[in-house]
């Protein structure tokens, strides 16, 4: 007989795996329009690998947005993280395993490897678990020792819910519309010391934040801070 630990493992698997394919059916409803220019389509035309960044809180919408690229992703071990696990695969998305608090080394650097190909990668700059909106320093490390370009992205939309969970994640209504822009793409110098990364990973976080609560005020009819 299978044990009560057994048949809690085989359901939550069932439940993530119903709820990718809603999430998949939800992100065919979605209309995405890109502000000026899409500089994701542009910078991979020019044959570089990229990082797209953006805040937790995204997850979803990028996973319905970015799939056709096939990107590759880090993403926790943890219960959550295989949850997200599997609606990212079924949306196109390839996982490497492993964050900053769990198997984070050893994600790094097989992502390194991998961004040293004309691909696409994407990272929760706040994940896995906060705080909210505080960038981590694995992706400036992660574009100074594949080359890869850096790109800062954010989303937003009129129409969501917002989870009560640590990043506010948001779960768009279906038919919604969703504005992504797409920041200037950064190269980040391999040559760069302990310190200079540390002031970039703070210049980084500045600018994401500013932007993002500009960017909400301006669609949302919000005062930015």
């Amino acid at each position: 007989m299978e044990s009560v630990e057994d048949l809690g493992g085989f359901f939550a698997r069932s439940l993530a795996v119903v709820a990718a394919w809603v999430v998949r059916l939800l992100g065919a409803t979605l209309r995405f329009d890109y502000e000026d220019n899409d500089v994701v389509a542009e910078t991979l035309a020019t044959g570089s690998a990229t990082v797209i960044f953006g805040f937790h809180e995204m997850v979803l919408i990028a996973c319905c947005d970015l799939g056709h690229y096939r990107p590759y992703i880090m993403v926790s071990r943890s219960r959550d993280g295989r949850r997200i696990t599997t609606v990212a695969e079924r949306l196109g998305w390839r996982v490497v395993p492993g964050s900053s608090s769990r198997g984070g080394a050893r994600a790094l650097l097989q992502m390194i490897r991998i961004l040293r190909e004309p691909v696409l990668g994407g990272v929760l700059v706040d994940g896995p678990r906060g705080p909210r909106r505080e960038v981590k320093p694995g992706v400036v490390a992660m574009a100074q020792r594949s080359g890869a370009v850096l790109i800062p992205s954010m989303y937003v939309t009129r129409t969501k819910w917002c989870a009560p969970s640590w990043d506010r994640l948001q779960v768009p209504l279906p038919f919604s519309r969703i504005v992504r822009r797409d920041l200037p793409a950064r190269c980040v110098r391999r040559d760069l010391d302990e310190a200079e990364v540390e002031k970039l990973r703070a210049e980084l976080q500045d600018e994401l934040a500013r932007e993002c609560a500009a960017f909400e005020a301006e669609h949302m009819g919000k005062s930015a801070p």
